[in-house]
């Protein structure tokens, strides 16, 4: 529950919200959210968790000067985002309104009909976000960046002792063969969500698009990392679908970057999993790292159909 010493600041910074029935909503990484009630619109409040709350501060505090820029785009995302810190000035809470729904899972996903109005909203979502001028965007402190030179190569480096022989051969193999397709030549910059997955997009019980949340990894970068988070969560049947709707600038190689962002997403678990749940993301990634390289393996004894 919500610690008693941090209520009179909670208070304050939400007077009409009925602290004592708050509700888990769930974890995260360095937090705890909770639904508390409000008469003017039930709030969702992140709480600070543990030690590995530090790791995402600046995560949290950009995503409170970004939402309301995308609120007056009128997209489907959080409202009345605020930050709320402790007398020493350190944040120790984010809040923003509620949006109601489930997460998208593939069960929720529907089929015909259903699954395509999805698919409609979802891409134009994700026109609309990829849209947002880059000028506002970066008033609001969203970082740009070049998602192999300061991203994907620098972790690949630093994650290497972590790895086995196996494991790091076929990263090798990755990242050359990344390269040798042309990396990130030609890629557009967008602003990005970040981190699109099943539990941060909310349907409505008729499987419509409530709305996206947590905007914590947004950045300023190639938008073929967004749509790589709906491959990797519904495949790429109803990625298709979704591009059929998306607007977007979509050059040459932007499939063949959606699927290396998919097969590397093991690499953020391993190098930044030790901070979080006593270090079981950490060896989760690396477990699904092996995987990765052993199905390769598999696949390159087997050779093509004679």
């Amino acid at each position: 529950m919500i610690r008693p010493e941090l209520l009179p600041r909670l208070r304050a910074a939400l007077p009409h919200a009925d602290l004592g029935r708050a509700s888990p909503l769930g974890e995260g990484w360095g937090t705890v959210a909770y639904r508390v009630p409000d008469p003017g619109g039930d709030w969702a409040l992140r709480m600070r968790r543990g030690e590995s709350f530090r790791a995402v501060t600046g995560d949290l505090e950009r995503e409170v000067h970004l939402l309301p820029l995308l609120e007056s785009e009128g997209l489907p995302t959080p409202r009345e985002a605020r930050a709320i810190s402790d007398a020493s000035g350190d944040l120790i809470a984010t809040a923003h309104r509620l949006i109601e729904g489930g997460p998208a899972t593939r069960s929720r996903l529907g089929r015909g009909t259903r699954r395509e109005r999805l698919a409609g909203q979802l891409g134009d979502f994700l026109t609309r976000l990829h849209a947002v001028p880059l000028d506002d965007v970066r008033e609001t402190g969203v970082k740009e960046i070049d998602l192999w030179a300061e991203r994907y190569a620098p972790l690949f480096a630093e994650s290497a002792p972590r790895l086995g022989p196996g494991t790091q051969k076929w990263l090798d193999a990755l990242e050359g063969r990344f390269l040798a397709e042309s990396g990130m030549r030609g890629a557009p910059r967008t602003l990005v969500h970040g981190d699109i997955a099943p539990e941060h997009i909310r349907l409505a019980e008729d499987g419509s698009l409530s709305g996206v949340i947590d905007f914590g990894d947004a950045l300023i970068a190639d938008p073929a990392l967004d749509l790589g988070g709906l491959l990797l969560a519904h495949g790429s049947r109803f990625t298709e679908q979704v591009m059929a709707h998306y607007g977007g600038e979509v050059d040459s190689h932007f499939w063949r970057r959606m699927r290396f962002y998919v097969d590397a997403v093991p690499i953020f678990l391993v190098q930044f999993g030790h901070l979080f749940n006593e270090g079981q993301d950490e060896r989760d990634g690396r477990r699904q790292f092996a995987a990765r390289a052993a199905a390769a393996t598999r696949r390159a004894r087997i050779g093509p159909p004679a």
